[in-house]
Formats: C-alpha cells, sequence, structure tokens
C-alpha cells in the first residue's frame, strides 16, 4: 500500500510555503489598504503631465516596482481632480544626467496640460518581464552614447522614444520590429562617423576654393584703389571662378551637409563662415565691376569735363554700394578661425581696409550733388584759396602764407591767381582799419589778411577772410578752402614728382615742403619781392593734372582727399547754404562742435605768434582728469606738456616757440586755478593807430567774462564754450607745462534708465547709474596726443565704456595716450 505524500498548502496571499494566510508576513500591510479604502478597491492615484524634454518614471513609482508588484497592478492614471499648485509637481532631466539617476521635482508655477487617462495594456511579458528589457536596453544606449558624443542626445531621445514605444502601447507579436530599429540607432553612429568625415573634406575644399578666391578678390581691390584697372579686372575673373568652384562644391554636397552639419556645431559654423565669404567675394567683385565700369568709361571719354567724370563715376559708385554694404554684412559674420592659419591675419586687414573703403565710397556717393555745385557744374563760382603752414600754427590750421583766387564753371579752371607776395600783396590795398585781438598787437598795430584765421571755428575765420579780401580788392568769392601744406605730399605720391626747371628743382612728397621753404626764405626770391613765385610757378603743372588727370587714379585720388578732410587738413566754408549744411555734416566744415548740456568738451588751441616755424619741433601731450564728487559735481584738471625739441642754431625752427594758447571747456566752467605760464615782454606789443575801429564781429564772438588775478589768464565765452587763454614760450631743447582746475557747470545725476545715445546699457535689480562723456576736438594742423581719467565716487563702480583705447579701472576709466588726429568721444558708466 502506498505511503500517503503528506500535503503541502501554500500562503493564498504571498504564494510562499510553510505558513497560511493568517500567519503571512504582509497581512499587515494588506490591513492597512483595507483600511485607507473602506469604500472602494485597494487603488493609488497619481498622474502624469508632459514637459519639454523626455518623460522620466518617477523614481516613487521605481521603488514601488521593486517592492509591491500586487499593487503595482492595481495602480492607475488619472487627471487631478483639482488644478491646486501645491498639490503636483513636474520633473526635468537635465542633458548631462543619465536616465537611471534620480530627478529632482520643483514646485511649478504654470498650469499644466493633464494628458488624457490611459490603462496600460497587459502582454504576455508582464510588467517586471518589460521593465527588466527596457533597462537593459536602457544602459546599452547610453554607453554607446558616451562613446559617440556628438550624436549623444540624438541617440538618446529615440531610443527613449522606442522603449517606450514597444514597452507600452505595442504586443509581443511587434517586438521583433522594435528589435530592429533599435539595431539601427546601434549602427548609425558608425555611418555617421563616415559621413562626419566626408564632410570635413567637403568643407575644407570650399574653404580652400573661397579662401583662393578672396585673395584674388584682394589683390582686385587693392589694384582698383590704386588706380591699377587692368589688374583689377584680370584678379576679378580670378576670383569669380574660385567662388564659382567653391558654390559647385556647395551645391553638389548639399544634401549631405544639410543632413550631418546641423547636429555637428563646429562643421556648421565653419560652413556657414565659409558660405559667407563666398556671399561677400561675390558682392565686392560685382561692386568692384560696376566701380571698373565708370572709371574706363570716364576714361574713354578724353573730351570730358572734371564735372562730368564725377558723374559717371558717381552714378556707378550709387550701383556698386548696395553690393558693398551686402559684402560688408557678410564679412562681419564670418569667423576668422575657419580660415587656414596662413589667410587669417590677411582677413582681418582686408576687412579693416574694406571697410574703410565702404564708408569713404558711401560719404563721396552722399557727397555727389555738393561736388558738382563746388566744381561750377551749376554755373561760374569763384574760391578763395588759402595755403596754411602748420609749422607756424595757427587756430584753423597754420599761418596763411599763400593765397590763390580760382574761377570754375562746369569743372573747368578758367583763370587762377595767385599773388607772388602771398598776402602781404593786400596790405596796400586793405581799405578797412580794424583794431586786432589783443593777443596779435604782438605783431601789428591792425587786422591783416594773413592774421584774418583768429577764430578756431573756421567758419567764422573764413568769414574774416573774406570781408578783408574784399576790403583789399573789391572782390566777393563764394567760398574759402584751406588747404594745409601736408596735403601737397598726398598730391604727389599720387602724381608723381614736380619738376622745377626754372631753378632745377626736383619736387617729391618727401622733400616738397622742405625745399619750398628753403627757397621762399632764401634771399634771392626774398630781393625780387616774389617770395612765393615759386608756388605760382608749379600751380600751372597742378591744375593741368587736375585738368588732364588719369581716371585710373581717380580712387587713389578721393581717398587721400577724405583723409585730408577727416584730419582736417583741409576745411571748407561756401556761400550756398546746401553745400555748407552738407560740409558740415560730414565734419569737414572745421566748426566748434556743439555739445549737449551734460557732455564734457575739451579743445586746446595754439597760436603761434612770432615763434618762427617752430612749432615742427614741437611735442604736445594734453593730460586730462575728470574727478566726480559724491554730489555729483565734476572737477576737471588738464596739464598741457609742451616739448621744443629743436636747436637754437636751426634755421626757421630754432626760435623760441610763443604761443597764445586758448582751452575750449563747458560754458560756465568755473576756473578754479591756473599755473605755469610764461608772458612776452610787454613792450614788444604794438599799440593800435587812433584811427582804428574795434570790429564789431570780434566784440560780439569773444565775449570777455573776466581776468583771473593770479595769473592774468583772461576768460571769455565764445561759440558756445568758455574759453581759458594765457600765454607759454617754450625755447629750444626745453619743457613746458602748464595746468588748468575747473568746476564743469553741470553735476551728474543718477539714473535708472539712459538715452541709446549713451549705451544699450539695462540696469539690473532696480540700480542708478551716473554717465559720463568727453568730446575732444582737434586743432587743424597740431600734432598732439591725449590721456585722460575719469574717477568715480567710492560706492559707484564701473560697468561700461566707449571709445579708442579706452579701459576700465576699479574706480574709474583710462584713457591711453594716443595721437588727436580727429574729433573723440569716451563714454563711461558706473553703477551703485
Amino acid at each position: 500500500m502506498r505511503k500517503q505524500r503528506p500535503q503541502v498548502r501554500s500562503c493564498s496571499l504571498c504564494g510562499k510555503v510553510g505558513h497560511n494566510r493568517s500567519r503571512c508576513p504582509q497581512k499587515a500591510t494588506e490591513k492597512i489598504i483595507k483600511k485607507s479604502n473602506t469604500a472602494r478597491p485597494a487603488v493609488m492615484h497619481f498622474f502624469v503631465h508632459h514637459v519639454n524634454n523626455e518623460a522620466t518614471p518617477s523614481p516613487h513609482i521605481l521603488d514601488l516596482k521593486k517592492s509591491q508588484l500586487d499593487i503595482l497592478k492595481k495602480i492607475q492614471t488619472i487627471a487631478p481632480a483639482n488644478q491646486d499648485k501645491s498639490f503636483f509637481h513636474f520633473h526635468h532631466r537635465l542633458a548631462s544626467v543619465s536616465s537611471s539617476a534620480p530627478v529632482q521635482s520643483q514646485p511649478l508655477f504654470q498650469k499644466p496640460i493633464a494628458p488624457p487617462s490611459f490603462t496600460p495594456k497587459k502582454n504576455n511579458l508582464g510588467a517586471r518581464g518589460y521593465y527588466s528589457l527596457s533597462k537593459k536596453i536602457s544602459t546599452i544606449i547610453s554607453a554607446i552614447a558616451q562613446a559617440r558624443n556628438k550624436l549623444n542626445n540624438s541617440i538618446i531621445k529615440l531610443a527613449h522614444k522606442v522603449i517606450h514605444f514597444f514597452t507600452v502601447k505595442i504586443p509581443w507579436k511587434r517586438l521583433s520590429f522594435a528589435i530592429s530599429v533599435l539595431l539601427i540607432i546601434l549602427i548609425s553612429p558608425f555611418q555617421a562617423s563616415t559621413y562626419y568625415q566626408q564632410t570635413k573634406l567637403t568643407v575644407n575644399n570650399i574653404g580652400s576654393q573661397s579662401t583662393a578666391g578672396f585673395t584674388a578678390l584682394k589683390e582686385s581691390t587693392t589694384a582698383l584703389i590704386n588706380g591699377d584697372i587692368d589688374t583689377a579686372d584680370q584678379t576679378i575673373s580670378t576670383a569669380l571662378n574660385r567662388f564659382e568652384n567653391a558654390i559647385n562644391t556647395l551645391q553638389n554636397h548639399n544634401q549631405l551637409l544639410q543632413k550631418i552639419v546641423s547636429i555637428v556645431p563646429i562643421l556648421n559654423t565653419a560652413v556657414i563662415s565659409r558660405q559667407k565669404i563666398i556671399l561677400a567675394g561675390q558682392e565686392i567683385s560685382l561692386g568692384n565691376g560696376f566701380l571698373i565700369q565708370g572709371i574706363s568709361a570716364s576714361r574713354a571719354a578724353a573730351s570730358s569735363t572734371l564735372t562730368q567724370n564725377l558723374s559717371v563715376i558717381s552714378s556707378h559708385l550709387k550701383l556698386a554700394l548696395p553690393n558693398y554694404q551686402k559684402a560688408l554684412a557678410n564679412l562681419n559674420e564670418i569667423k576668422p578661425s575657419v580660415l587656414p592659419p596662413e589667410y587669417q591675419n590677411q582677413f582681418e586687414d582686408f576687412k579693416k581696409i574694406f571697410t574703410a573703403l565702404n564708408n569713404d565710397l558711401n560719404t563721396l556717393t552722399d557727397l555727389s550733388d555738393s561736388l558738382q555745385e563746388i566744381f561750377g557744374g551749376q554755373g561760374f563760382r569763384r574760391y578763395l584759396l588759402v595755403f596754411q603752414n602748420p609749422a607756424e600754427l595757427r587756430p584753423t590750421g597754420g599761418f596763411v602764407g599763400s593765397l590763390a583766387i580760382i574761377d570754375i564753371n562746369n569743372g573747368q579752371i578758367t583763370n587762377l591767381e595767385i599773388p607772388p607776395g602771398g598776402p602781404y600783396d593786400l596790405q596796400g590795398q586793405l581799405s578797412e582799419n580794424l583794431i586786432p585781438p589783443s593777443p596779435l598787437l604782438l605783431l601789428r598795430s591792425r587786422w591783416e589778411f594773413q592774421d584774418a584765421n583768429w577764430f578756431p571755428d573756421f567758419p567764422k575765420s573764413a568769414e574774416k577772410m573774406m570781408r578783408l579780401y574784399r576790403k583789399s580788392r573789391a572782390v566777393t568769392v563764394d567760398g574759402v578752402i584751406a588747404i594745409n601744406a601736408t596735403v601737397l605730399n598726398r598730391i604727389l605720391t599720387v602724381t608723381g614728382p614736380l619738376q622745377d626747371d626754372k631753378r632745377n628743382l626736383t619736387l617729391a612728397a618727401d622733400n616738397v615742403l622742405a625745399t619750398i621753404q628753403q627757397v621762399v626764405e632764401s634771399s634771392s626770391e626774398r630781393s625780387t619781392g616774389k617770395p612765393k613765385q615759386i608756388i605760382a610757378d608749379l600751380a600751372p603743372q597742378i591744375l593741368n593734372y587736375f585738368t588732364n588727370f588719369d581716371s585710373n587714379n581717380i580712387l587713389a585720388l578721393l581717398s587721400n582727399l577724405q583723409q585730408a578732410l577727416a584730419q582736417k587738413e583741409i576745411q571748407a566754408y561756401f556761400t550756398d547754404e546746401v553745400t555748407e549744411t552738407k560740409i558740415k555734416e560730414l565734419g569737414w566744415g572745421g566748426d566748434i562742435l556743439t555739445t549737449t548740456a551734460n557732455q564734457d568738451y575739451l579743445m586746446v588751441i595754439n597760436t603761434n605768434i612770432q615763434g618762427q616755424k617752430s612749432d615742427a619741433r614741437i611735442k604736445q601731450k594734453i593730460s586730462h582728469q575728470a574727478v566726480v564728487d559724491s554730489d555729483g559735481s565734476v572737477i576737471d584738471t588738464v596739464i598741457i606738456t609742451r616739448t621744443h625739441t629743436g636747436t637754437a642754431t636751426e634755421n626757421f625752427y630754432g626760435a623760441n616757440n610763443v604761443d597764445y594758447l586758448r582751452l575750449y571747456v563747458p560754458a560756465g566752467s568755473e576756473l578754479i586755478e591756473a599755473s605755469g605760464f610764461t608772458w612776452p615782454d610787454e613792450n614788444n606789443f604794438r599799440t593800435p593807430s587812433t584811427k582804428a575801429q574795434e570790429d564789431p564781429d570780434l566784440l560780439n564772438t569773444e565775449e570777455e567774462i573776466g581776468i583771473d588775478r593770479q595769473t592774468g589768464t583772461r576768460i571769455t565765452r565764445e561759440f558756445g564754450k568758455t574759453a581759458f587763454g594765457n600765454w607759454i614760450i617754450t625755447e629750444p631743447g626745453q619743457t613746458t607745462q602748464v595746468q588748468f582746475v575747473y568746476r564743469l557747470p553741470f553735476k551728474l545725476k543718477a539714473q535708472s534708465n539712459l538715452s541709446n545715445n549713451w549705451a544699450n546699457f539695462i540696469l539690473a535689480n532696480r540700480q542708478t547709474a551716473l554717465g559720463y562723456q568727453l568730446v575732444t576736438q582737434r586743432q587743424s594742423g597740431c600734432e598732439s596726443s591725449i590721456e585722460s581719467q575719469i574717477i568715480f565716487p567710492d560706492n559707484y563702480f564701473p560697468s561700461w565704456s566707449q571709445g579708442q583705447q579706452i579701459r576700465l579701472a576699479a574706480n574709474g576709466a583710462i584713457i591711453e595716450n594716443q595721437p588727436l588726429t580727429q574729433n573723440q568721444v569716451w563714454s563711461v558708466l558706473a553703477k551703485d
């Protein structure tokens, strides 16, 4: 008889052998759940909402999966019962956090969109099986992603989508399809590596072609500026061929590039920059083509006048400018680092040159109508030309040693008169006897033409010259053009040397000024009473060049002309109001700048009186400091240092430099102290004639405020500014220094919002800022340098600056010592 096997019963609650339901350790857990859900089945409620990045399982749910599978099966997802913001949270996973890391929750400050309710479908694997499979797949994908950093984000996102798809929504029979998709993901990084290398080679090919094209384009532009039209035309063809090759390469690989570079930032940046090179090169080539056409057309019309040539070239300039402007916009978006190292410096240099050229051509295009007016395109015009010598400084640029009267009609010079004795030929014909400004009494007792440029405001000085010329010759003029001697150097660099057969002299750019000075001051020329005759002899050669100028050189000539105007080597005043307004807008009028009520302003004016040509050996340095007090008041200190580098034995240049110095500052500034001045001997000053009259223009222009008792500094109000004037004498080999300390007429006010004229500056945390701006104006012909310090109160910290060679310091800003070649503006902002 078979022995009966004892019955073994398992627990109906947990399924284990050895105990029954009443003694099951998990019974307590079941009681708790039943007690909390007496009216309904044991169901745990939660909800899910979507965020921009990929969904991440809640760590709480993962814990539940690990410990209570039975409870997990009863979980349902529902929408929130209410919209209380404190009731729910959202989860964000950073890209740098792995898929297995816990995700920190943050309060949600925006109302979420609840997803529709759903119940996970059952499948053959069961939840535990799918969870195990998804975890393994995630681990594999994460490992691959770490090996392929550049494709990391794309792989992780796609892998999670696939995992979510087949673990939740699809049954087991479609699992094979999902595995196939995963295999493609695993293989794609190796294919992408090959695409990456191919794309890199394509990008480099485009770069080499476009860089070579740009090199040819640089040669074309340089040749065009220098007037070599044939070379410019040939190199444009070379440039266009190179750019065409780059475009063909780009188009042939366009589909591949679009697919690959969009997810590889390094390649994407390189491709974009090189596309910009191609676009910029094409635009510049087209612009150069228009200019070449214009110059060629002008050159072909041999009988055309100057105004006709200007009209033809101007019309082609207007066609070229849109191309140049588009090219400049593309150039500014190119990163030089994508170019081969040997081309990077060349590219930067070319961009600077092209930017300057574009600005010059834009200015000349705006001026084209005015040039037609100036050169007699609208009818007969007569101008007074005055030639200033900066070696003997005067307020508008230099002593007027020579003058000319020029008549122009329709671009043709119909008459030119150059007095061989210079302005002294007008002395005996001057019918007006005016008392000159008091410093000029050191020279003569009446105001004469050669001293008419007393005012630093060129329009005012030009009006005075026109008046004195009219009182001498009974002739009116339509304008005054002041030309510094240095312009002759610029002309000869374009035209080549001049030949003076009468004196057997060759005058080139490097010796013309010294040679003319030697001839003018020589005893043989002076004995004839015509010391300026050499200028009259050379003038026909210069005029012949401008009358029959080579169109190939017109860009070089216009470029030098623009530079001379920008540096005030040429200043112009015209009675035609439209033309004069345009000249002032371009900054070529030499007028005193108008400033706002809260701008600091500084202009130093030197007037050489009986100092011969000693300014040619003077080096001047302007040191400025502005100290802002806690109440916003500003104290300025200006120190002017003048060093005479000549020797007493030098002809013309070895004399003592006798300078009447004026400092122009904001109107209403209060002089606190001044020092360092030296006065000429009072016995050397002339006494005006009893018949001499005071000049009403001088009285109205120089409104005297007072005289400083300690130093004799004269304080006047002129041209909307306050001026401090005094004497400084510097002997050869010596250095002199004068100092002015004054309080500005305004206080800086803390502001919470600032004008766009200052900067696009945003103040955070309700901070306020003090804004300081310094405007400096250059005296024509004066070789000077400038430096400055701006110091703010202790509770303000500089945060922004603008201007050349300016840098912020702990309590202000420093403007580095630099040549003052043109007007400058510096701005600083400091936050509290």
